[in-house]
């Protein structure tokens, strides 16, 4: 998995890749004083999460901002873009079948690279709000996070940072898995990563048509800022349950059909 991981990064596409989220806070945080925002207090407009408006209290508060901006969308296509460029990759490149001519079974060559892909996924959830926290920092100074549901102490903040990012890194699995399956599919990664997107855009269509009623509550966005509650005293742990376990079917969906596929493919390039 190492030569995997070295090889992955030294890709122009994991580099964009990173780089381009890591820059996303920096960008907002320029808007921000440029344009003066929050100036006239916290506003709900076009928030869920409440949290746009209190994004200049500290660098905490724009670090949660930053995640709350990244991740229905910005953080998917980036995970979308790592597991889907993955096997498609190598067979675009005609190096496919040489590496399935090494004694390596096709499963632990698809492990591994599932792996990886994960990895990169999850430096990319972590670089967000890393970003957002430096960039929030040096343009509103460190101090305590306020949040819709009250103030919470900096130490505290950090610790329920860390938890959000984690349970949206676990969000965005269903994605990877979608794009894995994807991968095994096609030639191009050009396909893989934009039929995924596709796929997200969909799904967020989807859970915010109120009339489809019961059917929202199995898609794996629907719990998508159930984190929220995290920054509640105490937290919210009901919808968060429910988020984590909303990714298990699709993922195991996802990897079956990828395994099941690939395994059986007669791969030519």
């Amino acid at each position: 998995m190492i030569n995997e991981l070295q090889r992955q990064l030294r890709r122009r596409r994991t580099a964009v890749g990173l780089a381009g989220i890591a820059a996303v806070p920096v960008i907002l945080a320029v808007a921000f004083l440029i344009a003066d925002a929050g100036a006239d207090g916290p506003s709900q407009t076009g928030d869920p999460t409440g949290l746009f408006g209190f994004a200049t209290v500290s660098g905490l508060n724009f670090a949660l901002m930053s995640t709350a901006a990244t991740a229905p969308f910005l953080l998917l296509s980036v995970v979308a873009l790592f597991a889907g460029d993955t096997v498609s990759s190598e067979a675009a490149a005609g190096s496919l079948r040489s590496l399935l001519f090494r004694p390596v079974p096709r499963g632990r060559l698809l492990a591994r690279k599932f792996a990886v892909a994960l990895l990169l996924s999850l430096a990319a959830a972590l670089l967000v709000p890393l970003s957002g926290m430096l960039a929030g920092t040096i343009a509103y100074g460190w101090g305590p996070v306020v949040t819709p549901f009250g103030p919470l102490a900096a130490g505290e903040s950090l610790l329920r940072l860390a938890a959000i990012t984690g349970y949206l890194a676990w969000s965005a699995v269903w994605v990877a898995a979608v794009a894995f399956a994807l991968s095994t599919t096609t030639d191009t990664s050009v396909g893989a990563v934009a039929g995924t997107i596709v796929i997200v855009i969909v799904v967020q269509i989807l859970d915010a048509i109120t009339a489809l009623g019961w059917l929202r509550t199995i898609l794996p966005v629907h719990e998508g800022i159930a984190w929220v509650g995290l920054l509640a005293a105490p937290p919210r742990w009901g919808d968060l349950t429910r988020g984590v376990l909303l990714q298990l079917p699709y993922l195991a969906a996802g990897l079956g059909f990828a395994w099941w596929n690939f395994l059986r493919k007669d791969v030519l390039s």
